[in-house]
């Protein structure tokens, strides 16, 4: 039986290079703004320190779930051979098209 590469998995390696990289990008913006609030050059008085508090809680937040994500296509990935029979890529592809 010949085998090829997985289509499944090339989504999936996809899927998570591309989560990773949008993740960045939001921590990123998120430190930022965190920076910028602490160092109390954006706004200073109670208001700012709760908003302040509040964005440290939704990166935390944000940390918690990308990292359940990360665990989710990392699990995904190791049910995933990155060769699979010919039959089954051709399967994973019409299921990932809407064709079955």
């Amino acid at each position: 039986m010949v085998e090829i590469a997985n289509p499944m998995h090339a989504a999936l390696l996809d899927l998570q290079r591309r989560i990773r990289g949008e993740l960045h990008v939001v921590e990123q913006a998120l430190a930022k703004s965190d920076r910028d609030m602490g160092g109390g050059l954006v706004w200073l008085g109670p208001e700012a320190r709760r908003w302040r508090d509040d964005l440290g809680l939704r990166r935390t937040q944000i940390r918690r779930a990308s990292d359940r994500l990360e665990t989710a296509i990392g699990d995904a990935l190791a049910g995933q051979p990155a060769q699979v029979p010919e039959t089954t890529a051709d399967a994973y592809r019409r299921q990932r098209s809407g064709r079955l």
